[in-house]
C-alpha cells in the first residue's frame, strides 16, 4: 500500500513537470500566425471578387453563347469556365499587385484558354482582357468538322479524246466497256 502511494506521488510530480515544460507560443508567434491568417483571408477575398468580375465580362457571355453550336457540331460536351490562377501568389510585390485568370473552353478532354484576364489588386478591378491564340485553333477545328467532304470531280471523256490511258481510279462502267470493244 505504501508503495502504491509513493508510486502515485512520483507519477503526479512527473506529470506536473511535463505540464510546466509545455512549449507555449509567445506573442511574436501569435502575431505572425494572425498576420498569415489575415493575408490568406485577403487573398481568398480577391480571388472571389476577381472570379465574379470574370463571370460578368461580355467575352465570357459571348463564349457561353457558342456552346450549343459547338456541341451540335462536335457531338461532345462543351463547357466555358472562368478560372483564377492561384499558383503565382509568391512573396514578391510584383506578384501581389496583379492576378491572372483565364476564360477556358473545355471540349471533352481538351481544354483551351480562350482569353487571358488580368486583375489589379489595388484597384480591385479587371485591367486587361487579351484573347489567346488558342481561340482561333478551336474555331478552325469546328469549321473543319462542319464541312462535309466533297466528292472528286469525274472527268468524262468525249469520243474525240484519246482512249489510250485511263487516268480515273474508278472502274469502267458497262457502257465504257462496250465502247472499248
Amino acid at each position: 500500500m505504501k508503495y502504491r502511494l509513493a508510486l502515485y506521488l512520483i507519477l503526479l510530480t512527473l506529470s506536473f513537470n511535463a505540464w510546466g515544460q509545455n512549449n507555449r507560443t509567445d506573442d511574436d508567434d501569435k502575431a505572425e500566425k494572425k498576420e498569415a491568417k489575415a493575408a490568406h483571408i485577403k487573398d481568398k477575398t480577391d480571388y472571389n471578387l476577381f472570379h465574379r468580375q470574370m463571370l460578368s465580362l461580355k467575352e465570357y457571355s459571348e463564349e457561353r453563347k457558342k456552346i450549343p453550336s459547338l456541341q451540335k457540331a462536335n457531338k461532345i460536351t462543351v463547357k466555358v469556365v472562368a478560372v483564377v490562377d492561384t499558383s503565382d501568389n509568391g512573396d514578391d510585390d510584383a506578384n501581389n499587385k496583379t492576378l491572372t485568370g483565364y476564360i477556358r473552353q473545355d471540349m471533352g478532354d481538351n481544354s483551351i484558354n480562350v482569353y487571358e484576364v488580368t486583375f489589379d489588386r489595388k484597384q480591385k478591378k479587371i485591367i486587361a482582357v487579351k484573347p489567346t491564340g488558342d481561340a482561333g485553333d478551336a474555331e478552325n477545328e469546328t469549321d473543319a468538322t462542319e464541312k462535309k467532304p466533297t466528292k472528286k470531280a469525274v472527268h468524262k471523256k468525249n469520243k474525240d479524246d484519246d482512249d489510250d490511258g485511263d487516268d480515273d481510279d474508278t472502274p469502267p462502267t458497262k457502257k465504257q466497256k462496250d465502247d472499248d470493244n
